[in-house]
């Protein structure tokens, strides 16, 4: 009996000390921590630790040793599971919302959960073993995780509607409209003649259209809030950088990036899905200077300042209409939200 609350006590105090995750990555890292463990956002892994205690009496000491190592292996897998189980997929879900709707995908994580390296082995005094384990989250996870029809889909039919009007447009635009052209000129002709007389009674007309079409285009300009801060060096952007400090994001693995209408603007429209899958889609730092000195966005990024975070999950990131319009243009021009070449700090 005695034994038995030993081995309790034993196990309980090892249940415990799993629950402390050492610190992993730099000081400069986007790391939260959950109770099982911890996740990295900017290094794009997941981190447990696990404790085992060696047997009370073991046959030798080699064999204490092995299976301590085993019991803090599968102490440490079960909390790296509890841990890859929170992580935010985006501002409605988690990974376990996917893994309790389908059976497929379960298996899938529980597989590659399994699979976690070990980083770091320390073997105590007492003979019990503190073993860290990672996983990444980017490539095997979001396989299992981001829909098929992310983003691939509409980014390969968008191609072929293009190719298909364009052989059919130089045949019409050949020279029938060319005749026609000659044609039209007569036909103002006669309309100039009574619209000079009615312009010869209204002098005191002139005076209003200047006052009146000036003002309202110009209008709107001032009155709307989200004004442009995007920070950009000209020529051909090479990544994203979004400050959202002080909004209150929260990282997720598919976070969304939309304007203040409420249109996206990344990223299912725009990566594809293998993409997504390979390199993530998108990094996360604590420090807007490292941030965009990150080889993630090279050496050329724009940099805007997010108005407000959004979703249930505060997970996605609002920016002006501003900016918005300029990140289309950037995007148009270059191939770096294709690739997921944004960080985003907070």
């Amino acid at each position: 009996m005695i034994k038995i609350r030993g081995l309790i006590f034993t196990l309980l105090i090892a249940a415990i000390a799993a629950t402390a995750v050492a610190q992993t990555g730099n000081p400069g890292d986007a790391v939260e921590t959950s109770v099982s463990g911890q996740i990295n956002w900017t290094s794009g892994e997941v981190f447990a630790t696990g404790i085992g205690a060696p047997p009370a009496r073991p046959a030798n000491a080699a064999q204490a040793r092995a299976m301590a190592e085993r019991a803090a292996f599968v102490v440490a897998i079960r909390n790296l599971l509890e841990v890859v189980k929170g992580v935010r997929v985006d501002s409605e879900s988690v990974v376990e919302n996917f893994m309790v709707k389908s059976d497929v995908i379960r298996t899938r994580v529980d597989g590659i959960v399994r699979g976690a390296r070990i980083v770091k082995t320390q073997y105590m005094s007492d003979g019990s073993v503190e073993m860290l384990v990672a996983m990444p989250m980017k490539g095997a996870l979001l396989d299992a995780i981001v829909p098929e029809n992310f983003g691939s889909s509409s980014v390969l039919q968008t191609p072929q509607r293009m190719t298909i009007p364009t052989p059919q447009q130089p045949k019409p635009a050949a020279i029938p409209p060319s005749p026609q052209k000659p044609m039209e000129p007569s036909k103002p002709v006669p309309l100039p003649a009574p619209l000079a007389p009615e312009k010869k009674p209204l002098p005191a007309k002139p005076s209003l259209p200047p006052a009146a079409t000036a003002p309202e285009p110009a209008s709107p300009a001032p009155s709307s809030p989200d004004e442009s801060t995007m920070v950009f060096k000209g020529g051909t952007a090479t990544g994203l950088v979004i400050d959202g400090r002080g909004l209150g994001l929260r990282p997720a693995l598919l976070p969304k990036i939309i304007d203040s209408q409420g249109q996206e603007l990344y990223v299912g429209q725009v990566v594809p899905r293998t993409n997504a899958v390979d390199q993530g889609v998108a990094g996360y730092a604590k420090d807007v200077n490292a941030a965009a000195n990150n080889f993630r966005v090279t050496d050329n990024p724009a940099v805007i300042k997010g108005l407000r975070a959004s979703g249930s999950a505060r997970t996605d990131i609002v920016v002006s209409q501003a900016d918005a319009q300029t990140l289309r243009q950037l995007g148009g021009r270059g191939d770096f939200l294709q690739y997921c070449r944004v960080i985003i700090v907070y």
